[in-house]
């Protein structure tokens, strides 16, 4: 969950507050307990194209499924962030359901950590967040992030809270399986935020604030972010 110090900035806190909003677990099917999880061969589920018996087959990655405890320590540190970031008390305040435009995940994640880092204060605040969410299995991982890509493609704003929300879907690292990036408006607030599934885990980094969002910034994030977690989980 991406949350902001600033209380007084009432925009900014609905619109950091939803940073996670694709990323919460929905009402879908239960997880199964996974010693080991299989990255899919296909992002979209679809069955790779049949091949001669003396053709080479790509071996999918293997991913450990990780103790909360080991997934909290593969997330970026304090130490990783740019200069000037401050790591944010753990609050298990402010958490939210919501969703874009409140469509359903088909899945509940079974393992979920984040840390948040603020840099300045009041209305020149800056907010940088990164979490993991870990899935049963690779293919329940994929499906939730293919219900956030299809809820993006006609998911273009709404008004949550008495702040209306602009959504737009821009370009994110070709990281991980797959990746998408989401940027939020709302009354001059931007927050921007990009995802990538990997294996059973959906790895989001996300920050902005009311006077500056850098899209490089984050994107080098999500980079080093999906690196700490294969590493950890291979």
């Amino acid at each position: 969950m991406f949350k902001t110090p600033a209380q007084h900035v009432g925009t900014a806190l609905i619109v950091t507050g939803l940073i996670s909003l694709s990323a919460c677990g929905g009402s879908g099917g239960a997880e199964a307990p996974s010693a080991e999880v299989t990255a899919t061969v296909t992002r979209s589920g679809q069955a790779s194209p049949e091949s001669s018996p003396s053709a080479s087959v790509e071996t999918a990655p293997t991913y450990e499924a990780l103790t909360k405890s080991k997934l909290e320590a593969a997330l970026l540190t304090l130490r990783d962030m740019p200069v000037g970031y401050s790591q944010d008390a753990d609050s298990e305040s402010g958490d939210t359901d919501k969703t874009f435009c409140d469509y359903e995940p088909p899945f509940t994640e079974k393992v979920a950590v984040s840390r948040d880092f603020t840099k300045g204060g009041g209305l020149s605040s800056q907010f940088l967040s990164v979490g993991l969410r870990q899935f049963g299995d690779s293919d329940r991982a994929g499906s939730a992030f293919d219900a956030l890509v299809k809820a993006l493609d006609t998911c273009k704003g709404e008004t949550f809270q008495g702040t209306k929300l602009v959504y737009a879907v821009m370009s994110a690292p070709k990281v991980g399986d797959d990746s998408i990036g989401i940027r939020i408006t709302a009354d001059g607030t931007t927050i921007l935020q990009n995802f990538a599934v990997v294996g059973p885990t959906l790895v989001n980094v996300g920050g902005g604030g009311l006077m500056k969002a850098d899209a490089d910034e984050i994107a080098g994030l999500l980079e080093d972010q999906v690196s700490a977690y294969e590493d950890a989980a291979r």
